[in-house]
């Protein structure tokens, strides 16, 4: 954590606006009655360095370094800040383990916070050739950060809105992993929106927080996720043969046995966003004449049921299915014996889902 921090530290100043002054006359912010003055900490979030110039090294390379320590200590003032002084994440937290997961990412993004895309902070340094001494100091006003915040909330809040409206329609559409994604990316933005309420009530009472809009908001995001941890999603493929010909008896009717075997199950198109996959081979086996015109047919078939949770296929054994007609009607015998085989289907499979 500490390389990602100095990383982000390291590139800061890129970002901001920087004044540089080199062995000209000395900014009066060296002085430290001057910083404070201009700069009351009542007003104003600031960094300050001086390092001296190491051997053999330029004069730009030590000018970047106190640079990087100055927003480094300003950047963890503001994390400073935060931690002491937040409020929202604490009182979010009830236990669950979709709440867990937001404080887990909140407190990732906090401890990597840096201030590079702040609008209005800013950077100056000065090098003092007679003492071979580098100089930075960095500010950013209260003002300017809480106008840029309640702005980020905003913004952010939108994608929130705009991403579970996908992730729901994905939900019904039976696109669970898809839908389960975009939950994972709110939960990322929440950390974003939770940091900058919990900042804006450490430094201006005033500020719009939209809490009541984030806590609608956040109650969607557990429910979407809720409703996707509980949902069953199964893909079922079934192919069936009668005398070498492709037939269709009893695949377009398992989904519904299924359901009213009291599997729980939401059924989707897409193997690889379902918890289950059911696949069936079915075939008849053969038929045979009887007395007084009767005839009987005999299904068979395979079925497996995989796991993707476990990532085990399980294949129960389905005993053969037998149908029987009279005037020697095989057609009849026939579906009669698919009919019975399906049955047999769904029961086994319905009980490997539920256990």
């Amino acid at each position: 954590m500490k390389k990602a921090i100095n990383k982000i530290l390291v590139s800061l100043w890129l970002f901001i606006p920087c004044a540089l002054m080199a062995q000209g006359t000395a900014p009066s912010w060296l002085d430290a009655d001057v910083r404070s003055a201009q700069y009351p900490q009542s007003e104003y979030y600031t960094g300050y360095s001086e390092i001296a110039l190491a051997a053999k090294e330029q004069q730009q390379t030590a000018l970047n370094r106190a640079k990087q320590i100055a927003v480094g200590e300003l950047s963890q003032r503001i994390r400073v800040l935060v931690n002491t002084d937040k409020t929202s994440i604490d009182k979010s937290v009830s236990g669950s383990d979709i709440e867990e997961q937001l404080h887990s990412s909140f407190t990732s993004y906090i401890n990597t916070v840096s201030l590079a895309e702040v609008v209005g902070s800013s950077v100056e340094s000065y090098y003092d050739a007679s003492r071979r001494t580098a100089y930075a100091f960095a500010h950013v006003s209260r003002s300017e950060l809480s106008v840029y915040y309640q702005k980020q909330i905003s913004l952010w809040l939108g994608e929130v809105e705009g991403t579970l409206k996908t992730a729901g329609e994905l939900a019904e559409k039976g696109y669970k992993m898809k839908a389960k994604k975009e939950c994972s990316g709110v939960i990322d933005l929440f950390a974003r929106i939770v940091f900058a309420q919990d900042l804006l009530t450490a430094i201006d009472p005033t500020a719009d927080l939209q809490q009541s809009r984030t806590q609608q908001l956040k109650n969607t995001l557990i429910q979407t996720i809720t409703d996707l941890e509980n949902s069953i999603y199964v893909y079922v493929e079934c192919t069936e043969s009668v005398n070498g010909q492709t037939v269709v008896h009893i695949g377009d009717r398992l989904p519904g046995l299924i359901t009213e075997k009291g599997c729980g199950c939401n059924f989707t198109d897409s193997q690889e966003e379902a918890d289950y996959v059911i696949q069936v081979n079915a075939r008849l086996a053969r038929c045979q004449d009887a007395p007084d015109n009767i005839v009987f047919c005999y299904a068979t078939a395979t079925a497996s049921v995989y796991n993707a949770h476990t990532q085990k296929t399980l294949k129960p054994q389905i005993t053969e299915s037998k149908g029987g007609w009279t005037v020697g009607n095989r057609t009849k015998a026939t579906e009669e014996a698919f009919d019975d085989l399906a049955d047999k289907i769904v029961e086994k499979v319905v009980q490997l889902i539920k256990n």
